[in-house]
């Protein structure tokens, strides 16, 4: 169930990171409801931000989810 979730969400961000790498522009989450979008051309600062930030979350929630599978298969 844990690895199931980590790998959804990595590859959640992944298609994020993918979308915006294609279309120039990105959606940027606020608290709540509220979202943002940036494009490369007009704002590039807070589009790189956003960009790399959701490339980490992408990185890491991917690797939690292939470690959570690693050590659930060795436990058996």
């Amino acid at each position: 169930m844990i690895p199931t979730l980590f790998l959804a969400i990595g590859g959640l961000f992944f298609w994020l990171v993918f979308r915006a790498h294609t279309s120039q522009e990105i959606q940027g989450r606020g608290w709540g409801f509220s979202t943002r979008t940036y494009q490369r051309e007009s704002e590039p600062v807070w589009y790189w931000v956003t960009f790399a930030s959701y490339l980490v979350c992408a990185v890491w929630a991917t690797a939690f989810g292939v470690l959570a599978a690693l050590r659930m298969l060795s436990s058996k």
